[in-house]
């Protein structure tokens, strides 16, 4: 056949159907109301030799329809679910022309039928596309106050303890918002810690999750968040009063006391807490007593200032509200402006002040060497924690496919310590801690929506960290002659980063490239003197460059996803040690390739797995000389090092949650080796610790293996949740001079909870935890550590208004000594008028032991006991109001 000719007969026939077809416009709405309907439309001819035929799915108000083939009379008929349908004839069309149609259906009163009741548990849960809604009043017992503590109970969802991080389906979720505004961004424990559980009505869980509407259906999915579904009428100005007072057992006033105020119109939303407490209760989003980082803390801490002398760590193994003796008063205010459909502003006010007191005993016995001595260490602690920050968020539309963001946060923290300290039970000494922190950061983000499958980001960053330190001790440690010794010491880090951003999507693919360049520099100061003489000083400049180039690309085929990644850097590293005149530089060309692999196994469950190289450079805490004071033994030292770390990880997850058979079951495997790092040095002596930190290219290693397991059993009606973790670790130190010694240890957690779930007045849940370490040196005997806790609450609901909650928490600690078992019981009598309007409430806690003591053993130190103040006794009346 000539190509020619088909190739013609092609465009004669396509232009022929062009030129000759006939369109339909129109709509289909209620007779009655006149307001559109989801309906459908049959074209079709019928005569003696053939019937043809054609469909059209109306779902927006109008319908534009070119046939495919060409009619001379045929009918239009208009249909929809309850109504009647309607048709309409056209005959002798002419070709090319365009018929305006217009449907008004009537509804089918014959088909309707009587009211059926129909008498069902509410559902827990409902699914819509990419987010499940839980309901609140499903998963709430009536003990729940705050709705972090429902949140902890659905399917799915894991909050850690400490740092109020939620994951969600294994994921740490982005953020929570309220009623789809994101109020609280990172800092989302604000909410969930301090919002009332009567004013939400549903959690719900949203997949692939994008703040930024111009980069929803581009940008890398996968993200989750949280949102909070207020309940109807919670609107204008709403909000709670939570009052408690009462005696602890040595006659000092307890007090627990509260407010949120929730404020809600078209242009404006806000969200206010004002709280005081003395009853180790921690409603922010800060934890001064635990050390741990919160969300937003762990993705900015790289730029941060390092923190060379540390505040002393409350040593403790039981749960922070035991022995958290505080007295907390914290504010916060969060407002959205929505000024016009354009532009709005988002602001954040914090401030918090505590005052954290404790008494801790370290007894460490050392065999090291053939040497074999005892140091003790009495503190009396007192941390004093003052922060002031403020938050400014501004968004404006450019345009429609456009959006301009600029963040600015200011930030100041000062943390006074004072400590008495009695060591070797004949030295005492008075130490105290002075840190300012001031931290400043703006950043720039400029999105523009080149179609509807691209994008472009173009950002730029700047922040700015000074951190002074001053640390006094009284008297000397170095000069008999001299009163006092102080060391001084101050971090700076400046960090500056501009980049682009390309992001596309197709029609199963998605991929991110960026190209940018960012600037560290982190100088640092310090001096340690007294009276007589200056015994040591630093002084470095610390520079980082980068020019570094990013890519993912996620190949979704079927229920693989493969996301091959990588990132190449040049980087220069330049450090000056000004007091020697030294300076050592290194520029390295670096490869960081990544892979994740994702089978989908079926709707509910999956595999993944993923690895990876990178090369990190070290921090500057290991870049200064000569000694640094850090508390009333230890000095610490280095021998500077350019050199980059290496590591690779590896790891496999298998995660099935199943919420229609209401079954979870999350195991993972991980594995990840670094090749160079500072290793410790460590001089131990009965009063003084001399620790200096070098590089070596040597490895160290560690293996992390977690499952957890959870399902409802109908006809116990019990929900079961197993959770285990195991950590095997291998590193490298040299005691007292020794040679370079390896290390093993092994960590293991499990816990076992269950919780009923019966129609009667009378519900249980206990949650059973054992943890088992195991530490041991090249050449030496392992040391084991055991501990375990239960607790068991009785959930009594004699009716509606009434609540009878009774816990008890029973630990035994790795002692052989049985006096130091620890048995608390908290008891509450709660009562809920059926208007919801307030409630009352009567706590009484009770502990057997003030004190908490265990018994630790590790590789380097024989034995260690330590000793910390625990919350005493207490009673508290609580009356809640809501408006």
């Amino acid at each position: 056949m000539n190509i020619k000719k088909f190739i013609f007969g092609l465009l004669f026939i396509f232009s022929y159907a062009i030129s000759y077809s006939q369109t339909l416009t129109g709509f289909v709405r209620d007779a009655k109301t006149n307001s559109p309907l989801t309906s459908y439309i049959i074209i079709s001819e019928s005569n003696k030799n053939r019937s043809q035929s054609e469909f059209i799915n109306v779902r927006n108000e109008t319908f534009n329809y070119t046939l495919k083939n060409i009619y001379g009379n045929f009918s239009i008929i208009a249909s929809s679910n309850g109504y009647i349908s309607d048709t309409i004839y056209i005959n002798n069309t002419i070709k090319q022309k365009k018929y305006k149609l217009e449907f008004y259906l009537k509804k089918n009163i014959l088909n309707e039928l009587d009211e059926v009741i129909v008498i069902a548990k509410r559902k827990l849960y409902s699914v819509s596309k990419d987010t499940i809604s839980f309901s609140v009043s499903r998963y709430a017992d009536g003990s729940e106050r705050k709705i972090e503590e429902v949140i902890k109970k659905l399917p799915g969802v894991e909050v850690n303890e400490q740092s109020g991080e939620i994951k969600y389906r294994g994921k740490s979720i982005q953020t929570v918002t309220l009623d789809g505004d994101n109020l609280f961004d990172f800092n989302y424990t604000l909410g969930t810690k301090n919002i009332n559980v009567d004013m939400v009505e549903q959690v719900e869980a949203i997949d692939n999750y994008a703040e930024n509407p111009l980069l929803k259906g581009i940008e890398q999915g996968g993200k989750v968040s949280l949102n909070l579904k207020l309940k109807k009428g919670k609107v204008d100005v709403s909000g709670n009063l939570d009052f408690g007072s009462g005696w602890f057992n040595g006659g000092d006033q307890a007090y627990n006391i509260s407010s949120n105020i929730l404020g809600i119109t078209k242009t404006y939303k806000s969200f206010a807490t004002l709280s005081y407490n003395n009853v180790g209760v921690n409603q922010t989003p800060f934890d001064y007593f635990g050390f741990s980082f919160n969300v937003e803390q762990q993705k900015e801490q790289n730029y941060f200032a390092e923190k060379i002398i540390p505040e002393t760590r409350f040593s403790n193994l039981l749960e922070d509200r035991r022995a958290n003796i505080n007295h907390q008063f914290f504010g916060n205010y969060n407002a959205i402006f929505k000024i016009n459909p354009k532009l709005s502003v988002k602001t954040n006010l914090y401030y918090l002040q505590d005052r954290i007191t404790t008494n801790q005993l370290f007894q460490n016995d050392f065999q090291i060497n053939n040497d074999v001595f005892t140091t003790t260490d009495n503190t009396f602690i007192t941390k004093k924690p003052q922060q002031y920050r403020g938050d400014l968020e501004i968004k404006y539309n450019t345009s429609k496919t456009s959006l301009l963001e600029y963040n600015l946060r200011l930030r100041q923290e000062n943390i006074e310590t004072p400590t008495r300290v009695i060591q070797n039970q004949t030295d005492e000494f008075s130490t105290f801690l002075n840190t300012e922190d001031f931290y400043f950061k703006q950043d720039l983000l400029w999105t523009k929506k080149l179609s509807d499958k691209k994008a472009l980001q173009v950002s730029l960053f700047h922040s700015f960290n000074d951190l002074p330190q001053t640390f006094s001790i009284t008297p000397s440690l170095f000069d008999e002659d001299a009163l006092m010794d102080t060391q001084d010491s101050e971090f700076k880090r400046t960090f500056l980063e501009g980049k682009a951003t390309y992001l596309g999507s197709g029609k199963r693919d998605k991929y991110t490239f960026t190209l940018g360049a960012n600037l560290n520099y982190s100088p640092f100061l310090s001096r340690l003197y007294n009276s007589e003489e200056i015994i040591s000083e630093n002084n470095f400049d610390y520079t980082q460059n980068n020019i570094f180039n990013t890519g993912v690309y996620n190949f979704n085929r079927g229920k693989w996803q493969i996301s091959p990644s990588y990132s190449l850097r040049v980087l220069n590293q330049n450090l000056e040690q000004n007091l020697q005149n030294n300076e050592q530089s290194q520029n390295d060309f670096i490869i960081e390739p990544a892979l994740n692999l994702k089978y989908k196994l079926n709707s509910v469950s999956f595999l993944s797995g993923n690895l990876g190289y990178n090369q990190n450079t070290n921090a500057e805490q290991f870049f200064f000389l000569n000694q640094v004071l850090i508390n009333n033994r230890t000095t610490i030292s280095n021998l500077p090092s350019l050199e980059l770390q290496n590591s690779q990880r590896y790891s496999l997850l298998y995660f099935n949650n199943d919420l229609y058979n209401q079954f979870q079951l999350n195991a993972n495997i991980s594995y990840q080796k670094s090749t160079g790092n500072f290793f410790t040095n460590q001089n131990i002596t009965a009063t003084t610790t001399q620790i200096e930190y070098f590089f070596l290219p040597q490895d160290n290693s560690s293996w992390n293996i977690n499952m957890q397991v959870s399902k409802y059993i109908p006809f116990i009606e019990s929900t079961l949740k197993l959770k285990s973790n195991y950590i095997l670790s291998n590193f490298r130190n040299i005691v007292n001079n020794s040679d370079l010694r390896q290390n093993e240890n092994q960590f293991l957690s499990n816990s076992f909870f269950w919780k009923t779930a019966f129609e009667i007045p009378l519900n249980f849940e206990n949650t059973f935890s054992y943890r088992y370490s195991n530490s041991k040196s090249e050449n030496q005997s392992a040391f084991i550590n055991k501990s375990w806790q239960n607790t068991f609450k009785i959930i009594l609901k004699p009716n509606r208004k009434w609540f009878v909650i009774l816990s008890s928490d029973y630990y035994l600690p790795n002692t052989k000594q049985s006096d130091e078992q620890f048995f608390f019981l908290d008891a509450t009598l709660r009562h809920r008028p059926k208007s919801k309007k307030w409630d009352a409430s009567f706590t009484m806690r009770n502990i057997t032991n003030e004190n908490n003591f265990e018994q630790v053993q590790t590789s380097d130190i024989s034995t260690t006991i330590f000793r910390s103040n625990l919350l005493p006794r207490y009673f508290l009346l609580n009356l809640s109001w809501n408006f």
